[in-house]
């Protein structure tokens, strides 16, 4: 038995239907009415459609089947206020039941007025809610409704400016009234900007036109662009904040610079560091100072298993033998006069489960050689003034400019601690051996220099063939620096040799100090203090091994390095090999 039949048994339950105003229309999933009382004819009448007509027009709008809900339709011959409800048998829903009546009926009003009551307080919420301020006025400019973002933007409260003209929102340069000018001479879309209190704002009107096409009412939004902007500016803010701390971390962590490999030499290394890389086992590298030792051992560790471990650096030539055990292995609270109340922990108990590099090691004396040595063997670190030991789980990593095997021989270094450490050895050509990586080693520290000093310098193929004649003893530092002297002091954008300050530009005298022009004596002794200074650090990289070269007291060389900030702009830069 179809649906239509079901309901023409129930003749009582007809009666009551017909009796109740609305149109009430019962359509089946199939998009059939099958079912209308006597209002539905009525309202089909009065609309002068036909019920397929009207239940399409309806269907235009509105999914009539599956939809509920209360909405207001247009159609043909007038605006037709709905209630569209589920119809439902047996918990399955067979169709829509919905109650209608023409838009202004009388004996329908209170169902109207419901339904208007119900959007106006949807529109309210939504313009609360919005982040933008809004303000609804007539034609004339008069205020009608703002919302709660409108009150902030503009400091004031909407029972004093309700009612009153937009004038009162244009003290200091704001633009409503503008707005409302130009809207009145032309009605379109407008957005204008303008300023109120110091604040940049964008406002942008809309009208609102009647029945008859004439400018009812203006909606004007107003973003507080001041706001925006500072946000932004924070945001920038913090995104170069970020971009910097990623830098510090990165520096910290020692990532440098790229692995730059165009020689048989260097891709030999490279390709060792990625086998080493999947290994525990203990690396030595070696080589002239600036070749890029520590380039390597950054590679080795952000290719590492342990790259999200801790990686700390000692510069063993940097600590001196009194220090050396309460640095590498912390102490207790109250081991000794001057120590922190509060203890301290060694670099090896820092480097837990991640890796540990050794930077000079063989600076290292004898006395702090064997208790390396036993830190090594037995894999755990006994803070001073401790009862016991603590185990540590680390992945060494040692570096050094001088021969050890030398130093076994002539016994400043133990042959057994050598060994522990010389397990893999990578040693780095100086540059004058790897040729081929001159010029990209150039062109990379041309790149970084330009965008760093916001230049635009460029190399002569001349230039180019004349750093590949150069020795470098400096090896990549010593590139380094000539290449930023050369983006630095020409005035040039195209560089030539006659650019190039170094070691090969002027004739050999013999003299360790030469004179080139009459200074104040105490300026002369002051820059050759800080040429000397420049040269030693480029050479040893560590006050102890600088002050032995200088014949000086290494306490000398720090004031003096502090003194005349020498090594303090290499934080500045990140290194390649």
């Amino acid at each position: 038995m179809n649906g239509e039949a079901a309901f023409r048994r129930y003749a009582d339950f007809d009666a009551i239907l017909n009796s109740i105003y609305c149109a009430i229309f019962i359509v089946h999933t199939d998009g059939r009415a099958v079912y209308r009382n006597g209002a539905a004819d009525e309202l089909k009448a009065e609309l002068g459609v036909t019920e397929d007509e009207l239940i399409g027009a309806l269907e235009a709008q509105i999914d009539v089947v599956h939809g509920q809900g209360r909405f207001a339709v247009a159609v043909e011959g007038g605006m037709i206020i709905c209630h569209l409800l589920p119809w439902t048998q047996a918990g399955q829903r067979q169709g829509s039941i919905i109650v209608a009546h023409i838009s202004g009926k009388e004996r329908c009003s209170a169902q109207e007025l419901d339904n208007v009551i119900d959007v106006l307080e949807e529109i309210d919420a939504i313009l609360e809610v919005v982040a933008d301020g809004i303000v609804v006025a007539d034609k004339n400019g008069v205020i009608i409704r703002v919302n709660k973002a409108l009150e902030t933007t503009f400091g004031i409260k909407r029972r004093d400016v309700l009612g009153r003209s937009m004038e009162i929102l244009d003290r200091e340069h704001s633009v409503c009234g503008e707005l409302v000018r130009k809207m009145n001479e032309d009605p379109k879309r407008i957005v204008v900007s303008g300023t109120y209190k110091q604040k940049e704002l964008l406002c942008t009107g809309a009208p609102i036109f009647d029945r008859q096409h004439r400018l009812k009412t203006i909606v004007i939004s107003i973003q507080d662009m001041s706001a925006l902007n500072t946000l932004r500016k924070k945001l920038e803010e913090q995104r170069l904040y970020t971009k910097s701390y990623m830098r510090e971390i990165s520096l910290f962590n020692g990532s440098g610079g790229p692995i730059v490999a165009h020689s048989p030499a260097m891709k030999k290394i490279l390709h060792l560091v990625h086998v080493v890389a999947d290994v525990e086992s203990v690396v030595l590298i070696t080589g002239e100072s600036g070749t890029g030792k520590e380039v390597v051992v950054n590679e080795i560790y952000h290719t590492s298993r342990r790259k999200d471990k801790p990686f700390i650096k000692i510069n063993c030539g940097a600590i001196p033998d009194t220090l050396f055990e309460s640095e590498l292995f912390g102490y207790e609270s109250g081991a000794f006069t001057g120590a922190r109340r509060q203890g301290k922990v060694g670099f090896f108990e820092l480097a837990n489960k991640g890796t540990l590099l050794l930077d000079e090691v063989g600076e290292l004396s004898l006395a702090a050689q064997v208790k390396l040595l036993r830190v090594i063997q037995e894999k755990e670190v006994q803070r001073i003034g401790a009862a016991k030991p603590v185990k540590v789980d680390v992945r060494l990593i040692a570096a050094t400019n001088k021969d050890l095997w030398s130093m076994v021989c002539q016994g400043t270094f133990r042959q057994d601690l050598y060994y522990r450490l010389n397990v893999i050895h990578i040693h780095i050509p100086p540059l004058r051996e790897r040729r081929e990586d001159i010029i990209p080693l150039v062109n990379y520290f041309l790149k970084y220099f330009n965008e760093k000093y916001g230049k635009e310098k460029e190399i002569s193929p001349e230039l180019y063939r004349f750093l590949m004649r150069q020795d470098w003893p400096g090896n990549i530092r010593e590139l380094e620096n000539a290449v930023e002297t050369m983006i630095v002091l020409p005035s040039e954008n195209k560089l030539t040799p006659s650019h190039f300050v170094g070691k090969g530009t002027g004739e050999d005298s013999g003299a360790a100090v030469k004179v080139q022009r009459l200074v104040p004596w105490k300026r002369a002794v002051e820059e050759m203090e800080k040429e000397l200074l420049t040269q030693a650090y480029r050479e040893y990289r560590s006050t102890r091994a600088m002050a032995k070269a200088l014949e000086i007291d290494q306490s000398t060389v720090v004031r003096k390095m502090k003194k005349w900030g020498v090594g303090s702009h290499e934080k500045d830069k990140n290194d390649a090999i």
